[in-house]
């Protein structure tokens, strides 16, 4: 392997670039607590000059990794970080632990099965797997759904979050009814995270898709933090008590056994 060809750590500042230096300085600033800038914000939190950091953010803006508000007028990332985020996900072996375990869901209970992650604030979905039957659930690979909230996976994701940030990211969005069993008022929200964390999962009844049940539960890895959610939909028409609490157990195992994979040791908590 020649010099040119042979990757170097990313600890050497002799290759660094300037202009992808200010770039990355600029992207730093973003976070979940802070998800719009002004331009003047960012010209003073990053040193940079009006005309640079003006410069910086127009060519990112090109290439989708920010984006300009339209209700504010104020700079954001793109969307290319969702499908940014997956990747890593799926890098860091997440898909590949847990594909076994996915498989085995669906041939016992013989349904479609999603896992879905966290990423930046949104649910993103990192694997389906198929299963012939009446519900089909159109999520594909590294899709966005926003917000995070939504469904049984989200409602699983939104759970990991402390109490703090629920209730701020609850007051902050506007909570859509997609059935007439949705859950629109805070407090509703509050007493649902809480049930979902004493009984490590959840199960939803025509919340988010008329004619559909469904239960999911957390993900979590060596450090306890929820990764990610498994979760599998069901024809409301087939529901019945028996099939139910067969679909928690199968599925809690699912997660856990996944979780197990990953390095989790349980704590009796979610």
């Amino acid at each position: 392997m020649d010099a040119l060809s042979k990757p170097r750590s990313a600890s050497t500042g002799r290759y660094n670039i300037r202009a992808i230096e200010r770039a990355i300085a600029i992207l730093n600033l973003f976070s979940r607590e802070r998800s719009l800038m002004t331009l003047d914000e960012i010209t003073r939190d990053t040193g940079l000059s009006k005309s640079t950091a003006f410069r910086v953010l127009a060519t990112l803006e090109q290439h989708g990794y920010v984006v300009v508000d339209e209700n504010s007028g104020k700079y954001r990332l793109g969307a290319i970080f969702l499908s940014l985020g997956a990747a890593v996900l799926t890098s860091t072996n997440l898909r590949k632990v847990a594909s076994p375990f996915l498989n085995k869901l669906k041939s016992t209970l013989n349904v479609t099965v999603l896992m879905g992650a966290p990423v930046d604030g949104s649910l993103v979905y990192i694997d389906r797997k198929e299963a012939p039957g009446p519900v089909h659930i159109s999520s594909d690979i590294s899709w966005r759904r926003d917000p995070i909230h939504y469904g049984m996976l989200g409602m699983v994701l939104l759970s990991s979050w402390d109490d703090e940030e629920i209730s701020d990211y609850l007051k902050e969005n506007k909570l859509i009814a997609y059935t007439k069993n949705s859950l629109t008022k805070v407090d509703q929200w509050l007493q649902r995270v809480k049930e979902i964390r004493e009984a490590g999962y959840v199960v939803e009844f025509e919340e988010a898709i008329d004619g559909v049940w469904g239960v999911a539960a957390p993900v979590k890895n060596s450090n306890g933090e929820v990764v990610a959610a498994v979760g599998v939909a069901q024809p409301i028409s087939a529901k019945n008590s028996v099939l139910v609490s067969e679909t928690i157990g199968s599925v809690t195992r699912c997660a856990e056994a996944i979780s197990s994979e990953l390095g989790y040791r349980s704590s009796g908590s979610f």
